[in-house]
């Protein structure tokens, strides 16, 4: 047995090699006996690919292999990359995929929840809390490819992965149900009105197209506009393959022509930008984001996701015109046309109306026949 006690802990340590690689740390015992168990069952541990390539993997090191086997290939590779530096970040980069059980990522999660953001660079700016579902994003989402991959690619075949089991679902926190909002013509109209130029167009489209708002910021390659049919091209999903054809109002293609133009002049990625100077300053995320909530707040619409309201907003409007669940999900780019479901409660006055037509008209009372009298 290879088990030592440093001069300075009282604590055994052990160190081996079995094929061709080192194994060492700590026994976590007072005693030689007990320390030649701990490494005796390591060495097994080894033997079986419990201990090797998965369980001693750190987090950071397999958050890497996910990002170079399928993170960067993802449609949303930034946020992935973000989420996966803050996950290491909440849980240690030395840390050990074995010790990553339910308490390691409840006490993550906890962390996580504790944190706050600003809406500004101020040292004064207000601090908001993280919601319930950012949470379940950067940590549960985060981890749980990483871990599922750990067991079923990264482990020896016929070995056992060594990995705890996670019971996912009790981790998540609850997260409210999304609510379709629907805008009133005033309130569109207040909106719009209060919007900077610049971004006036902008939230146009979101009205009408139920653009994410990351979506905004196409690339000049996805317009094509034809004087007479002018369409924008988006590429969604995860793995940015599903292909989707939005026809364009001729108003919106009429506006973004210039808007183009300009922007290829000057090298822009997108169209949103001011002029100053006569020179095009492209507009960031932040930048274009924070002008459309500033009108928002002009307009006095309140309430939460009012950007994200936008997209309810367009599904929910589509399916009032066209009574079509699909039209719904092809506006949107939907994967499945159980997502496009959640707008259907604003057809509850077309259901109430066709329920009506279908009651029985009430019968009328019969009357007594009035009778001629007799003759004595």
């Amino acid at each position: 047995m290879s088990v030592y006690k440093p001069k300075t802990s009282r604590i055994w340590q052990f160190d081996f090699i079995a094929g061709g690689r080192r194994y060492s740390g700590s026994t976590g015992v007072y005693n030689r006996r007990a320390a030649e168990e701990f490494e005796r069952k390591k060495r097994q541990e080894v033997a079986t690919g419990q201990f090797g390539a998965v369980a001693q993997m750190t987090l950071d090191y397999a958050c890497g292999r996910y990002w170079e086997e399928k993170g960067r290939h993802r449609g949303d590779a930034v946020d992935v990359a973000r989420r996966m530096d803050r996950l290491v970040e909440l849980m240690g980069v030395d840390t050990f995929l074995k010790d990553i059980d339910q308490v390691a990522i409840s006490v993550a999660i906890e962390q996580r929840r504790n944190m706050v953001f600003t809406k500004a660079k101020a040292t004064d700016a207000a601090a908001y809390p993280i919601s319930n579902s950012t949470v379940n994003r950067d940590v549960i989402e985060t981890l749980r490819p990483v871990l599922r991959r750990a067991r079923t690619h990264w482990s020896p075949r016929g070995a056992p992965h060594g990995l705890p089991d996670i019971d996912w679902r009790d981790l998540r926190l609850p997260e409210p149900r999304a609510q379709s909002r629907v805008y009133s013509k005033p309130e569109m109209a207040a909106w719009l009105d209060a919007c900077a130029p610049e971004a006036r167009l902008a939230l146009s489209m979101m009205l009408t197209y139920g653009l994410r708002f990351g979506e905004l910021f196409f690339p000049l390659s996805a317009l094509n506009l034809d004087p007479v049919k002018p369409t924008l091209t988006l590429q969604k999903g995860r793995k940015r393959d599903v292909i989707l054809h939005l026809p364009l109002r001729q108003d919106h293609a009429l506006a973004l022509g210039p808007l183009a133009q300009k922007a290829a002049e000057t090298g822009l990625a997108h169209v949103w930008f001011v002029l100053k100077d006569k020179t095009a300053k492209p507009l960031t995320y932040g930048m274009l984001e924070q002008r459309i909530s500033k009108a928002a707040d002009q307009a006095g619409i309140d309430g939460g996701r009012r950007i994200h309201g936008a997209r309810h907003h367009a599904g929910s409007t589509i399916l009032q015109r066209t009574k079509n669940l699909k039209a719904v999900q092809g506006l949107l780019g939907h994967a499945r046309v159980s997502s496009s479901e959640r707008y259907a409660h604003v057809l509850i006055d077309e259901l109430r109306s066709a329920l009506e037509d279908e009651a029985p008209s009430p019968t009328p009372p019969k009357t007594k026949a009035k009778t001629k009298p007799g003759r004595a």
